[in-house]
């Protein structure tokens, strides 16, 4: 049976334990690598690793992405194409990414308060980090923290 744009926007969504079991898994790991195709152009896995490492040591910062093409040796228009090439998403939106998993390992490893972990996870507020964790994850972040004691 073929689905109609407006079947897709109904179809069920998984329970959040399911999608937060499903987004565990590693951040380095991008969408197009677990598919196993082979990549042309993108960024070289040197710099893909540069940048990843970067993010990681400054994710509590503000990261542009003037500073994260200039790792690399790149324009921010090119970089920002090559990055997506490679790692199957902006770099926006993997930076994103990386804060709310840093925000859902302290959540889950901290009695931290979500002011602070939202601070520490690089987020500018507490609201901004339960928006985009619960864009990500379905539930916010007081009841994800519940549910994993």
């Amino acid at each position: 049976m073929l689905l109609n744009s407006s079947d897709a926007a109904y179809a069920p969504q998984p329970a959040w334990p399911e999608r937060v079991a499903a987004s565990t898994g590693d951040v380095a790991t991008s969408p197009v690598a677990k598919l196993g195709l082979r990549i042309r152009g993108g960024l070289p896995p040197r710099a893909r690793r540069r940048v990843r490492e970067f993010i990681e040591a400054h994710l509590d910062e503000t990261i542009s992405i003037q500073a994260l093409a200039a790792i690399v040796g790149l324009s921010m228009y090119h970089f920002a194409r090559a990055f997506k090439q490679s790692e199957g998403m902006t770099p926006h939106d993997y930076l994103v990414l990386c804060r709310v998993r840093r925000a859902q390992n302290l959540l889950a490893a901290t009695d931290l308060p979500l002011s602070e972990i939202a601070l520490a996870s690089g987020f500018a507020d507490q609201s901004h980090c339960a928006r985009r964790f619960r864009e990500h994850f379905g539930v916010t972040p007081s009841s994800y923290r519940w549910s994993m004691r």
